[in-house]
């Protein structure tokens, strides 16, 4: 009896499931949060690659510096 039961219940929830649900969406969550990573990183990668360039002209301007005569 409980086994027709719950046979009974998990019919009951399929039937009432949705059409839209077997159609996949255009973009889904996961995809929106990948895309925001994304987007994060390669910014992270710009701000990276600034810094590194004024560390390697700070370096050159303090090796310049060092190297005149006084």
């Amino acid at each position: 009896m409980k086994t027709l039961t719950a046979l009974a219940a998990i019919l009951l929830l399929c039937a009432c499931g949705s059409d839209d649900a077997d159609e996949p969406r255009e973009e889904t969550v996961g995809k929106e949060i990948a895309d925001h990573y994304t987007e994060q990183m390669n910014k992270a990668r710009e701000v990276e690659i600034q810094l590194q360039n004024q560390k390697r002209d700070l370096d050159a301007a303090i090796e310049e510096s060092s190297q005149e005569p006084q």
